[in-house]
């Protein structure tokens, strides 16, 4: 989405929709809010995130207040397995909304994922409310802290584009999920190299220099442009862009846009990834579909499309029936699990 806005093309006045609806996910990806607590804020949040753009939805397809509860509650079983709560959860979802909104079942499973995260103390509670950097970022670039740790767009489109959904079943999205989880942990190395050649930087700063300060930011804010250094830093374009050009002529930072005027400057790895991103899809009517033809030109998803528009009560049935069964495997498997391990304690 940086690339695409950045870009400067004839295909801006297409992604506005996409992009304002993009900005939307990503506050409730960032401030996912407290599905356990409130449930009914939580849900309604991510449906108003989560429908397009100038399009009204059918208050016939509306779930009713008292049966948000239930979807969170469906996950709230399973809170011992986080992974598997929000996938219960977004099931739940998905059976009771009769796949209305995709976006949403992502949005749940990573909701509720991250409050059984919470819940377990495998991570800090997300804070509500806005702070300086939504502004400073522009929303687009903003930080955040996940509280999740598969964001389900993400672990099903490394290896070619796969809509995420409960109807994909709970072995086909497991085996996605495995596949990305050791991506990521193969890319620790990366990291820690390039966290290394920053803080050999930080040393070689001289006198009244602020690349120390840079740095400092670049570690939190791994995506900046000349005018975030300069708020954030205090100092001139001129500055500015000196210090990330020393990073550039180090090795440390790269440029996203290719071009002498509004560029955007990341982490070599995170570039690199941005760059195959760019090339590989981009957004259009929705904010994880869709794909770029061999000249750039965005097309419709069939898949989404198809994913959109089934409505077969009857599959729906048998795949709840078959991710119960699924499940109750599992359980299994994670009580005897649990056993050894306080036996062995």
């Amino acid at each position: 989405m940086v690339l695409r806005l950045t870009s400067g093309g004839t295909a801006m006045d297409e992604d506005a929709r996409a992009v304002e609806m993009a900005l939307k996910v990503l506050t409730v990806i960032r401030r996912p809010g407290d599905p356990f607590g409130a449930p009914v804020a939580a849900l309604r949040r991510i449906e108003a995130a989560s429908a397009p753009i100038g399009q009204t939805r059918d208050e016939g397809d509306r779930l009713e207040d008292a049966e948000l509860p239930l979807v969170v509650e469906a996950g709230r079983t399973w809170s011992h397995v986080p992974i598997l709560a929000g996938w219960r959860a977004a099931a739940s979802y998905a059976f009771r909304s009769r796949r209305s909104s995709p976006v949403a079942e992502r949005l749940v499973f990573m909701a509720v994922k991250g409050a059984a995260r919470h819940l377990q103390g495998l991570s800090p509670a997300q804070k509500d409310g806005r702070d300086d950097l939504d502004e400073r970022a522009g929303g687009l670039l903003m930080p955040a802290t996940a509280g999740w740790i598969v964001p389900p767009s993400v672990s099903l489109t490394r290896n070619g584009f796969r809509i995420w959904s409960p109807m994909t079943g709970l072995a086909t999205f497991l085996e996605a999920a495995t596949r990305s989880l050791s991506h990521d942990l193969g890319h620790l190395g990366t990291l820690r190299h390039e966290l290394a050649r920053l803080t050999t930087m930080t040393s070689s700063a001289h006198g009244r220099s602020r690349l120390a300060d840079l740095i400092t930011y670049l570690r939190a804010q791994p995506v900046v442009s000349s005018a975030m250094v300069m708020d954030h830093l205090g100092v001139t374009r001129r500055t500015a862009l000196s210090l990330i050009g020393e990073l550039v002529d180090a090795g440390c930072l790269s440029n996203l846009t290719a071009r002498s005027t509004s560029r955007f400057w990341a982490l070599p790895s995170l570039a690199a990834r941005m760059g195959h991103a760019g090339r590989a899809g981009a957004v259009r009517g929705g904010v994880f579909a869709g794909r770029e033809g061999p000249r750039g030109n965005l097309k419709p998803s069939g898949q989404l499309d198809r994913l959109m528009e089934e409505r077969d009560e009857g599959q729906l049935d048998r795949i709840m029936a078959d991710l119960d069964t699924a499940m109750s495997g599992v359980d299994d498997v994670v009580r005897r699990a649990g056993g050894r391990q306080r036996k062995e304690e």
